[in-house]
């Protein structure tokens, strides 16, 4: 990853536990029931900081552990957690076909993905709206090959020549900054580990995003390839 989306990525994070922290020192009186997941959010923003920067400096001296496979499941519940509950009015919906298999990718990489869409999906939502996470297996002769993991909102949605240009580094109609490495990002992630990012969306309708990735067991394209008929 560049460090230009390892930044993009370390602040929205950061972003999750500032906003955590200040919900809880707003209110004095707030009780521990609803200040323990609070805080547990933004304790959990901060571990997955932790984690990107120690993959970072992993990176840095050639020494990044080559990680096989990622739990789908785990990766959503930890997304869910980290970013479902600090803006009123958004409803996260998320649906996991029972026995998905795991994705054969980094699992720190793939929660970057998956925020990055869900951060996404909320910044295109004004006051109210749900933001619905699907995963599901894509088989070949019954055999799971993939898993696609699909992000929709009910937001503004794109304009076709916006949509077209969405995967374009450091395109964004949000302002300037880090703006417009999300996308992109989770594309280059999704073509490293030999899957794919579809955009898909409509004004005033909403946006779906589909991360699709090698399931961890299935056989390589080019391994198929080689195989006698």
């Amino acid at each position: 990853m560049s460090a230009a989306s390892t930044f993009h990525d370390l602040g929205n994070l950061i972003q999750i536990a500032a906003s955590a922290i200040n919900i809880v020192t707003r209110t004095s009186a707030i009780p521990a029931i609803h200040s323990g997941p609070v805080l547990a959010r933004a304790r959990a923003s901060l571990e997955q900081a932790g984690a990107i920067v120690r993959q970072a400096i992993d990176l840095i001296r050639d020494q990044a552990a080559v990680v096989e496979a990622a739990s789908v499941a785990d990766c959503l519940a930890d997304v869910v957690a980290l970013a479902g509950a600090d803006r009123r009015g958004i409803v996260v919906d998320i649906v996991i076909e029972p026995g998905l298999p795991d994705v054969r990718c980094d699992p720190i990489g793939l929660r970057r993905a998956v925020l990055n869409l869900v951060f996404n999906a909320r910044d295109a939502i004004a006051d109210q709206g749900t933001i619905q996470i699907a995963a599901r297996a894509i088989r070949r002769e019954g055999i799971a090959a993939a898993v696609e993991i699909r992000v929709a909102d009910d937001g503004v949605g794109m304009a076709p020549a916006t949509t077209a240009r969405a995967l374009d580094p450091f395109f964004s109609t949000k302002g300037d900054g880090l703006r417009g490495l999300g996308l992109p990002m989770v594309e280059r992630f999704a073509r490293e580990a030999g899957g794919g990012l579809v955009i898909e969306s409509e004004p005033l309708v909403g946006t779906a995003a589909t991360l699709r990735l090698p399931a961890a067991d299935a056989q390589p394209e080019s391994d198929r390839e080689e195989q006698p008929r």
